[in-house]
């Protein structure tokens, strides 16, 4: 058994830990006659087993901390740890899968603890979890909607029928968004396949196993920020779910999709094909093959077969809620539970 979804993928904020040791370099802030007006802490990167780094530095600790420290005993020192980053590309070297977000205590003790010399807080290793005070916090989940191209199907569908309270989706190179410049809580899906092979993991070993099992795969994302996490305690499996039905989906029928990411000149022949055309007798060669592709990775349309064999008998339609979280992978193939961050403990 594999860690349940959804998954944590992203953290901001503040983490208990005494920071006071932290080696860090200094920004000042230098005025007209010479004299330090300001000075600050720098960021600075820490790096674990894999490439992906996450961005420390040092903080005073806020009164929200301090209240969590005095009611649970967590810990919270004067200078506490400030961080930015991945933990579970840091932990891991991926993240198709990973720990659930409802871990993000344990999940932070263990990046602490990995963190090198320099970096890594005077009581790292305490067995007393940190206290913490979340800016961001970025969730998701797959769902397997059994066909490759039905996930390039659902979200060309998303973009062209649904919206949120920010106002319709937005499609930007193969990603349908919903309230992408909220400054409460964003949501977004995207074809997790597609995305591994643009920024496949630093163990490449990984690769055709993660490729193979996210074929299928579509992924939901759904980032929450300071003001939305606020008055939330401990988020679980429920949280994608919650906030997707925030959203309005329409029950449309396919439209012919054309994405405004495709240079205009490709968007035609993309529409020809829609009406019939056959690009193989217009183009020549190198241009058909170097336009199939693009139209192929932003859309998941082959314009090298005809329309019949890529449209189902009868067009689809938006697959709700209901239906895709019937879909969501809960399981993780042993193969490649092997790489992930606590297994089995």
């Amino acid at each position: 058994m594999g860690y349940p979804e959804p998954m944590l993928d992203w953290f901001s904020g503040y983490v208990g830990y005494d920071a006071s040791g932290l080696d860090l370099g200094r920004f000042f802030e230098i005025g007209r006659g010479g004299e330090v007006v300001r000075e600050r802490d720098r960021w600075e990167t820490a790096v674990g087993s894999y490439a992906a780094g996450v961005q420390v530095t040092r903080a005073s600790a806020t009164e929200q901390m301090i209240q969590t420290q005095r009611e649970l005993g967590f810990l919270c020192s004067p200078a506490v740890l400030r961080i930015s980053g991945n933990p579970t590309k840091f932990l891991q070297g991926h993240n198709a899968a990973g720990p659930p977000v409802a871990q993000l205590g344990p999940v932070l003790q263990g990046l602490v603890r990995a963190f090198g010399e320099g970096l890594r807080p005077l009581d790292a290793d305490s067995p007393v979890l940190p206290s913490l005070q979340r800016s961001r916090v970025d969730v998701t989940t797959a769902v397997d909607l059994g066909d490759h191209r039905a996930v390039h199907e659902w979200i060309q569908l998303a973009a062209a029928t649904t919206r949120s309270r920010h106002g319709r989706a937005m499609d930007s190179e193969g990603t349908v968004y919903w309230g992408k410049r909220s400054t409460r809580w964003t949501m977004k899906a995207y074809c997790k396949h597609c995305e591994l092979q643009r920024h496949p993991p630093e163990d490449v070993s990984l690769l055709p196993d993660l490729l193979e099992w996210s074929r299928t795969h579509l992924r939901i994302e759904l980032t929450l920020r300071g003001p939305e996490l606020k008055h939330r305690g401990t988020l679980d499996e429920s949280v994608i779910w919650e906030f997707f039905a925030k959203l309005e989906m329409n029950d449309m029928k396919t439209r012919l999709y054309a994405p405004d990411s495709l240079r205009w000149n490709v968007r035609l022949v993309l529409e020809s094909w829609y009406g019939g055309g056959d690009p193989k007798s217009t183009l020549p060669r190198r241009t058909l093959y170097k336009w199939r592709k693009e139209i192929l990775e932003a859309t998941g349309v082959d314009i090298l077969l005809p329309r019949t064999q890529q449209s189902r008998e009868a067009q689809p339609t938006l697959l709700g809620m209901d239906e895709l979280r019937a879909r969501e992978v809960k399981d993780v193939p042993g193969r490649i539970q092997r790489s992930l961050f606590g297994a089995g403990t």
